[in-house]
């Protein structure tokens, strides 16, 4: 009965995607950081094209940081103790506006932003709100709740991502 119960835990946070429920039910979570952007049209003093984060947010470029940005490097997550189980990358595409705080207009992306490239790693669920807490976007926001949102993102191969 235990095990019924926990694997309908499991299901709850994580809908259908079989990667979450796999990763849920060995005890690991996944979690994001943004790497660079795709700029579809002038944004400040950068020309159409894919950036690095860093260059995006650099105020020398006329740009700000969303607010809720998740921007942390993988030793962020080494230096806190953080075992990565697993790594690869990820994409959003934006066809819709995309915030990372519900309800803070200050955390939405500006339109010139098409396409989010991601680094994801898998970490130990319990690890989950320390990360959060040290610029890592949880993939499962139900897990810790607070101004999160869902976003979704699609695995790619990280050759894709440096290749644009």
């Amino acid at each position: 009965m235990k095990k019924a119960v926990f694997l309908l835990s499991i299901l709850a946070l994580a809908g259908c995607d079989e990667d979450d429920v796999k990763d849920l039910a060995q005890g690991n979570t996944k979690v994001f950081t943004v790497t660079g952007a795709q700029v579809a049209s002038k944004l400040g003093t950068l020309d159409p094209g894919y950036y690095d984060i860093a260059t995006i947010t650099s105020a020398s470029q006329g740009n700000t940081s969303p607010d809720g940005l998740p921007v942390a490097s993988k030793s962020t997550l080494e230096n806190l103790g953080i075992t990565v189980e697993g790594e690869t990358c990820g994409r959003i595409d934006i066809t819709d506006q995309v915030c990372f705080e519900s309800g803070n207009s200050s955390s939405c992306l500006p339109s010139e932003i098409d396409m989010l490239g991601l680094a994801v790693y898998t970490i130990d669920l319990d690890k989950v709100k320390t990360a959060s807490s040290h610029g890592f976007y949880p993939k499962l926001a139900a897990e810790v709740g607070g101004l999160y949102v869902d976003i979704a993102y699609n695995e790619v191969s990280c050759a894709s991502l440096q290749a644009l």
